[in-house]
């Protein structure tokens, strides 16, 4: 029995935060209404040298009467990372500690569901960065502080520039701003203010302003030059354990020689649907120099989006390029990214150019060009380690449009200019970053360890492998004072910026890195809970103030406070013979007599045999629930959504199971069909050896949107598909409708539209699971199966501490050919370490995995290895039917319904069925799966329904998308499978048919 769902009135909060470009912009999840509002902001930045500190303090004010979950999602510059997060916990802020990404989003999920105060801050895909805070209470506030290092560049006139953006369009009940510039040789100047009226002070070549306001509302940003003697090397030092951290910024003199360009340049255009945001406009002025530098040349245009194509050769004469601009003036960004579909045979060229994020959404972020490869960003949500590495793998170069103008970044391209090539042997210095011959760009900054003895360093800079100029600088900490800010992090991001560039090689030097320094990393995030049980429970430590009653209950209660973590091999082993004892259990019928007694043949529609055999189960076992689904099943049956047909059955003996239902697999005639209680020309035999036998067919439902814009799309694909454009304008962040309108594309056979269309999907949101599973399970139905592969390895990078991730990645390894993979990935669900409520969450799940694990040691076991696989799970199960049914969403609760040819249905409450029918363990929460297997099919028609019972979503995300896989003779040799996807929303409960197949 299942219990009473819990339905909170929750929505999210999607908080696209400054970007450096912009401040907070508040919206909710999917309405106009902004029930939350930014009521006080608290600033505070710090110079040190070219070292700025910003901390941010934000409270939110929620005026509803709805308890949100707030999310906010912003990415920060090149080489910015979040170095401090806290939360308020109990009217005081909480710090938060760093915990391995994929633990901390599963002790975060798993506390939200006990309604209590966890804060998470993550990095996810590229430099991009995500906090999610529960719960913001009704008509009430929560605060959150943010703080980041950030290394200023030195740009025109020898000056460093910090800029923050303020501008705001609503207004701000308390604002305070404060600003501190310490030990300045020169006077700063502040070129921008919010309102001009910051005051500001001299003390001792400390500089401080500040400014505080009400119901303010700031239009302009703060921004401050620095400028900067290029004759003075600057030092900070701070003590290490042993020996100092040390930061060096110097400032030698710009160099460069002419960059050699070639005469036939490949233009790859990044045209997904993520080019939009990029700064098309300043884009095509960088290419506008690069033509006017170079007048005579020829371009080759490739576009790339989930595809890559050759889109013409461009010849250019006396710097006229108007054609080239005018086909890139007429781009359509539509689809995801997929970086591996770049080839050079496809574009030949000497070198090229590619402009594009560096986000590979929908495609391994790999470049397979041989020639140099200059990248160009101008998006502000960049993946910065992706472009560097393809620019730094081919000999290229990589130039950021954010922080420089077009004019700058044609010279940095147009010149080969000096570089730092490293420090000269000296042994009382190690680990010195960048370690990477880098751009000296008139400003250099190298952080390293120094031993406990002062010492001279020599930095070396030159061109390739030749020196050309050198520059000494002393290190003594005896006469240098210690720097006011974190050295030692500094240096940690330095050196974790350059691993990111080969991130799968130093994965776990860099979260070891970030954890000890408390850095936001790819794969560690940090962490606030509200209570000391907590962290005890999921082995966290907590910060300082916990730290001590930690400590002591640590001592005095020992590794008993801990989650308890398991595997799932001895309840696999359990269940594997339970359903070795299923399929040996004879559930033929004692009487074979009765089986073949047909009683006179009548015509009645699909519709009305269901309303029957709802008035009248045949099993006496029926609660409550079981005859209002029954009945909400008939009735939406009569709508839309059951299939058109009219079939043969006989009536007038309750008793008559299989002899009715084996006229009913006979024959089917169309629904519109002229019929009076006979069907002309057809004669329905009580002689079994007189009906004809019929193989087995698998009729899925044909999935059709509801929604309005689908009224638009009309017409050939062509003309469609210009009308999807025009609608997108409307829907552009809507994953419903890039589904909705695929599926049509799908539906017209149009399956080069529609596949493109569907990627968008992976463009919407950064490191979205829900949102990737739904293009998985479309892509498995439409077989394309690589491009699945790679979203359910993204699905299982992001969430390895869920069973399902492991398991839709071993099928699709199976759809892709590699056997052995998807064996070792499906028994990894069994063996690998799960907390106890992920345990509680997915058990039953065995059962789906030991058909699965079975079904490929009996296809494929020649090629397979097994000795890892406990030999009490191996056996054959074939069966004659298998209907699985997954979902996308966690929290969630679908049911599966099949019911068969005698009117028998299988579910969740009724698990077996007469002729043998077993419904697997029903998950109340989670992604499911569920599973409904029959040995041995009698005749008949099966229906196939889910059914929505609810969810406990602490989030709007859109519709839970279900898939089903309809087998029939699984694990037999002669298998069959059909898939139908199909989104699903609370008010579809009652049944929703998926599918129909007779045997």
């Amino acid at each position: 029995m299942k219990l009473f769902k819990l339905f909170l009135p929750l929505a999210l909060l999607t908080l696209p935060i400054w970007a450096l470009a912009q401040m907070p912009i508040l919206k909710t999840g999917t309405t106009t209404e902004q029930p939350v509002t930014l009521k006080k902001l608290d600033i505070n930045v710090q110079l040190v040298g070219n070292i700025a500190t910003t901390t941010m303090t934000m409270t939110f004010y929620n005026s509803s009467n709805r308890v949100l979950e707030g999310e906010l999602t912003f990415p920060m510059p090149e080489g910015v990372t979040i170095s401090r997060y806290a939360l308020d916990i109990n009217g005081k802020m909480r710090e938060a500690v760093p915990v391995e990404k994929a633990k901390a989003t599963e002790v975060f999920e798993s506390i939200v569901r006990r309604r209590v105060d966890p804060g998470l801050l993550e990095k996810v895909e590229g430099n991009n960065f995500r906090t999610k805070i529960y719960p913001i209470p009704a008509n009430g506030s929560r605060t959150i502080a943010l703080a980041y290092e950030e290394e200023l560049k030195l740009g025109a006139n020898s000056t460093l520039r910090y800029h923050l953006p303020l501008a705001y369009p609503e207004k701000i009940a308390e604002f305070s701003l404060n600003a501190t510039i310490f030990e300045s040789v020169a006077k700063p100047e502040f070129v921008e203010q919010p309102d001009g009226s910051l005051d500001i002070k001299n003390m001792d070549n400390t500089y401080i302003a500040s400014l505080k306001k009400t119901d303010f509302i700031s239009k302009q940003g703060l921004s401050i030059n620095l400028p900067k003697k290029a004759n003075l090397p600057e030092v900070q030092m701070q003590k290490a354990s042993s020996g100092y951290y040390f930061l060096v910024n110097v400032f030698p003199k710009s160099a460069s020689r002419p960059h050699q360009w070639s005469n036939e340049i490949g233009l790859i255009w990044d045209c997904s649907l993520s080019g939009l945001q990029r700064d098309l406009k300043k884009e095509m002025e960088l290419l506008d120099l690069i033509v006017k530098q170079r007048r005579n040349l020829v371009i080759r245009l490739g576009l790339l989006n989930n595809t890559f194509n050759e889109a013409g050769t461009f010849t250019i004469t006396n710097g006229n390029w108007d054609a080239l601009k005018d086909r890139l003036n007429k781009i359509v960004y539509d689809g995801g990214t997929d970086f591996s579909r770049i080839n050079g045979k496809v574009l030949p060229a000497g070198e090229y150019l590619f402009f594009t994020d560096g986000l590979s959404t929908f495609g391994k972020n790999t470049v397979a060009l041989q020639q140099p490869v200059h990248v160009v960003n101008s998006s502000l949500k960049a993946d910065y380690s992706t472009q560097k590495y393809i620019a730094l793998k081919s000999g290229g170069k990589f130039v950021n449009l954010n922080a420089t103008n077009a004019k700058e970044a044609f010279e940095q391209l147009n010149e080969d200019q000096l570089q730092y090539l490293g420090i000269k042997n000296n042994t009382e210095v190690r680990q010195t970053y960048p370690s990477l011959p880098v751009s000296a760009g008139g400003h250099l900054a190298v952080a390293g360890i120094l031993s406990e003895y002062s010492t001279k360093i020599i930095l070396q800079f030159g061109y390739g492998n030749t020196v050309v100029s050198e520059q000494e600088v002393r290190l003594d900490p005896n006469t240098q004072p210690l720097s006011r800010v974190e050295v030692s992090r500094i240096w940690a991001q330095k050196k974790i910026a350059e691993m990111d560039i080969q991130y799968e090689t130093n994965k776990d030097e860099i979260s070891s890195l970030s954890k000890q320094f408390g850095i936001v990393t790819r794969n560690t995030s940090l962490l606030v809970l509200e209570t000391l049980d907590d962290y005890l429970r999921y082995d966290i430590t907590p910060p300082a103030e916990l730290r001590k009653e930690f400590d002591l209950a640590i001592k005095q209660r020992g590794q008993s406070i801990l989650e308890r973590r398991t595997d799932l091999i001895n309840a696999a082993i359990a269940m594997s013979k339970t359903l070795k004892e299923w399929w040996n259990t004879d559930f033929t019928p004692k009487s074979k007599q009765e089986q073949f007694k047909f009683p006179q043949p009548v015509v009645v529609v699909a519709e009305e045999r269901v309303r029957e055999a709802a008035a009248n189960p045949p099993s006496p076992a029926r609660n409550e629930r079981q005859r209002a689904e029954s009945a909400q099943s008939s009735e939406r049956l009569q709508s839309a959504n059951s299939l058109q047909e009219v079939v043969i059955v006989a009536g007038g003996n309750a008793q008559a199971k299989r002899s009715t239902t084996y006229a009913a697999s006979s024959v089917t005639i169309p629904a519109n069909a002229a019929l009076q209680g006979k069907v002309a020309g057809l004669e329905v035999t009580k002689d079994k050896s007189q009906a004809f036998e019929q193989q087995p067919i698998i009729t899925v439902k044909e999935f059709k949107s509801d929604k309005d814009y689908m009224k638009s799309l009309t017409g050939k694909p062509e003309e469609a598909y210009q009308k999807y454009l025009v609608l997108r304008e409307q829907y552009l962040h809507t994953p419903t409708f890039y589904f909705d309108v695929a599926n049509w594309f799908y539906q017209q056979a149009d399956s080069v539209r529609a596949l493109k269309i569907l990627s968008n999907m992976a463009e919407l949101e950064l490191e979205n699971a829900d949102l990737y599973k739904v293009m998985a399970y479309k892509l498995k139905q439409t077989h394309n199966y690589a491009a699945s592969l790679f979203i359910a390895e993204k699905v299982l990078q992001w969430r390895p501490m869920d069973a399902q991730s492991y398991r839709d990645y071993a099928l699709a390894l199976e759809d892709m050919g590699r056997y052995q993979e998807a064996l070792n990935n499906l028994y990894k669900v069994l063996t690998q370490s799960y907390n106890t409520q992920s345990a509680s969450r997915d058990r039953g799940i065995e059962e789906i995995i030991i058909a699965e694990i079975n079904h490929l040691i009996t296809k494929y076991g020649k090629r397979l290895d097994t000795k890892q696989i406990d030999k009490k799970l191996i056996q054959p199960l074939p069966v004659d039917i298998r209907v699985v049914l997954n979902w996308n969403k966690n929290d969630t609760d679908i049911d599966l319904w099949v019911t068969d040819p005698d009117g028998e249905k299988c579910y969740y409450s009724h698990p077996k069925t007469e002729i043998g029918g077993r419904m697997s363990n029903d998950f109340t929460s989670g992604y499911g799966p569920e599973q409904f297997m029959l040995k041995k099919a009698i005749k008949g028609k099966y229906k196939i329904e889910v059914n929505y019972f609810g969810d406990r979503q602490v989030s709007i995300s859109g519709p839970t998308t279900v898939s089903a896989e309809i087998y029939i003779r699984y694990a037999t040799g002669k298998e069959e499978r059909k898939m139908m996807v199909l989104p699903l929303e609370a008010r579809n409960r009652g049944g929703n048919l998926v599918g129909e197949f007779s045997f």
